[in-house]
Parts: structure tokens; C-alpha cells; sequence
């Protein structure tokens, strides 16, 4: 039973280490949230307590038994088990999102992210054009809504530079509608609705974006009580930052079905 105990803790010290470099990678390029900082935080902790097991349990011998600070122990541990059966399950949500395929010629929104200053997409909107290109081209009769502001660091709104790079891809103009004043996924959605009313487009949504976002993005779409069907369109991933917005979407959605 004891050499049973040891492998696991092995094996978790290795799994450990390894999801915490996945989860430091996106600091190196400055991207930190809180689906990093909870990611290193987390992992760092599991690995050193598989690696100083001894450790650990002399200083729980020592310092917590009996009392208050068992008490609290106790309290600890249950919550970090249910957050992680928590996230186990929000987890199997999002993947199965990922999986709703849109009717043949739906309206496909696709969410903007970053311009970068020299008016370039970032590599999270590329992805997301690329993914409403080859939904318009298989999908002769789609139409597309761009949905995305103008920050202040950015040089043109994130719809236009959409539609830009769509156009120069060989899309008719006429297939093109420019939703250009979000500056989060609730207004994306909720404006681009209102342009598709406007203009009679099929009411049968595709929502092109990260497979990660998808989920929230499908409480949004649902919150506007339309009767057409959703689907998703997923961006390719990128595997370095994946994990740290995965775990990011865990703390977003409860936001989400609060409001």
C-alpha cells in the first residue's frame, strides 16, 4: 500500500510540474489572469506536497491536530475537492459546446480580440477570421457579423480589421455586416442581434470564437431569448495558453449566470 502511495505521489509530482510550466509559459509574454495565477499557484503547492510528503505530514502532526486549526484543515480540503470536481465538470461543459454543430447557413458572429498597433490582427483574431472564412466559404448562402470596438490602443476597430482581412480573402462585401461599437461578449452579441433583425438574416446562429469561450458565449446568445439555433465555430487553439484560459473561463461563467 505504501509503494501504491509513492507512485501516485510521482506521478501527481510530475503531472504537477508539468501543468505549472504551462501555466508560467503565457507570463513570459505578460499574459497573467487569473487562470494562470490560480494554475501556478495550485500546481506549485500540489508538487511540493508530493515532494516533501514527510514534510507535510510532520508539520500537520505538529501544528494541526485537534482544534480549530483541524477544524480549518478539514474546511480547506473539502473546498479545493469541490472546486476541482467543480472544475471537472464545467470542464465537460465547455468541451461539449465546442462539439454543437450550426445549421448549414447560419448568420456566423464572430467576436473580435486584439488589433495590434500597426493595424495587424493579433494571433486570437487571426484564428477567429480564418475560422468565419471557412465557414462562409463551405456555407455558400451564410452572412457574417463582425463584432468587435476600437480600444484605445487600438488602430481601428476590431470588426473593421475583420472585415478587411475577409474581403482581401476573397468574400463579397454584400456577405459582410460591421458591428463595430462592443467592448465585451454580452454587447457583442447583444449588437450583433440587433443587426441581424435589421437586415432579416437567419436567425440560426454560428458563433465563431475561441472553443474555450464558447460555453459563455451560448449563455449570452440564450440570454437574448431568440428562437433560432446556436452552433460553434471554433478557432484553432493555441496550445501555450490554452490551459491558463480554460481554467480563466471556470471563474467567468458563474459570473456570467449571475448577471
Amino acid at each position: 500500500m505504501k509503494k501504491f502511495k509513492s507512485i501516485i505521489r510521482i506521478v501527481l509530482a510530475v503531472i504537477s510540474a508539468g501543468l505549472f510550466l504551462w501555466f508560467l509559459l503565457p507570463m513570459a509574454k505578460r499574459i497573467i489572469c487569473v487562470g494562470n495565477v490560480v494554475g501556478v499557484l495550485f500546481t506549485a503547492f500540489v508538487f511540493c506536497r508530493c515532494v516533501f510528503y514527510k514534510y507535510f505530514q510532520k508539520l500537520k502532526e505538529k501544528w494541526l491536530m485537534g482544534g480549530f486549526k483541524m477544524v480549518l484543515y478539514r474546511i480547506i480540503q473539502v473546498c479545493i475537492a469541490l472546486f476541482l470536481v467543480y472544475g471537472v465538470v464545467i470542464s465537460g461543459l465547455m468541451a461539449f459546446f465546442t462539439l454543437q454543430k450550426p445549421e448549414p447557413n447560419s448568420t456566423i458572429i464572430t467576436l473580435g480580440a486584439m488589433v495590434r498597433p500597426d493595424g495587424s490582427p493579433s494571433g486570437s483574431l487571426n484564428r477567429r477570421v480564418q475560422a468565419c472564412y471557412e465557414y462562409l466559404v463551405e456555407n455558400e448562402n451564410s452572412k457574417a457579423v463582425l463584432s468587435g470596438g476600437q480600444g484605445s490602443n487600438e488602430p481601428m476597430s476590431e470588426a473593421q480589421c475583420m472585415y478587411d482581412i475577409l474581403v482581401k480573402k476573397g468574400i463579397s462585401k454584400d456577405r459582410l455586416f460591421i458591428e463595430d461599437k462592443s467592448t465585451n461578449t454580452d454587447s457583442n452579441l447583444i449588437n450583433s442581434y440587433k443587426i441581424i433583425e435589421k437586415n432579416n438574416l437567419s436567425e440560426n446562429i454560428a458563433i465563431a470564437t475561441d472553443g474555450y469561450h464558447q460555453l459563455r458565449a451560448r449563455i449570452i446568445a440564450n440570454r437574448q431569448g431568440k428562437s433560432g439555433k446556436v452552433g460553434a465555430v471554433n478557432a484553432k487553439p493555441i496550445s501555450s495558453v490554452i490551459v491558463t484560459y480554460w481554467v480563466r473561463e471556470w471563474f467567468a461563467i458563474p459570473v456570467e449566470l449571475l448577471k
